[in-house]
């Protein structure tokens, strides 16, 4: 990111039909239109078949409240083309969750997120829900497993 006026930072990639996304910093509105543009276009590949995400928010700092329509958005926007599992990791942390509860839906039919706060668990739920990872090494790293 070369825009002087984003503020928060992230990293997609895709890992089977797995999108991977980590967040840090405190997220301004600038951001989040610039991560939507990197979403989509990393996205296009997985959108003509069943996928997932799985969003690592451990060092994110959360974001301005303007962001809540385009967040929610988004989320649709990811939902109608084809998302039907979404995977949270982050430690216990009660304002986390209840910002990313305000803007961001646990079920719609089609779709379903649940929240873990280490990253085995994550990773063998979305096993079981038919979307197993590759060369998940370097994910336990992103998070610490809770005490």
């Amino acid at each position: 990111m070369t825009n002087n006026l984003v503020h928060g930072s992230w990293s997609l990639s895709v890992n089977n039909n797995i999108l991977l996304q980590t967040f840090s910093g405190a997220w301004n509105k600038e951001a989040a239109i610039a991560y939507i543009k990197d979403f989509r276009e990393t996205t296009q590949p997985l959108i003509h078949s069943p996928w997932a995400i799985l969003s690592v928010f451990e060092d994110w700092e959360l974001c301005t409240p303007d962001l809540n329509p385009l967040i929610i958005e988004h989320c649709q926007w990811f939902i109608e083309h084809g998302c039907s599992k979404d995977c949270h990791v982050y430690s216990p942390d009660g304002l986390k969750q209840l910002v990313l509860d305000q803007i961001i839906p646990y079920e719609e039919p089609g779709y379903e997120r649940r929240v873990f706060s280490n990253m085995d668990d994550a990773i063998s739920w979305l096993a079981t829900q038919q979307f197993p990872l590759a060369n998940t090494a370097y994910l336990r790293e992103l998070i610490s497993p809770s005490q």
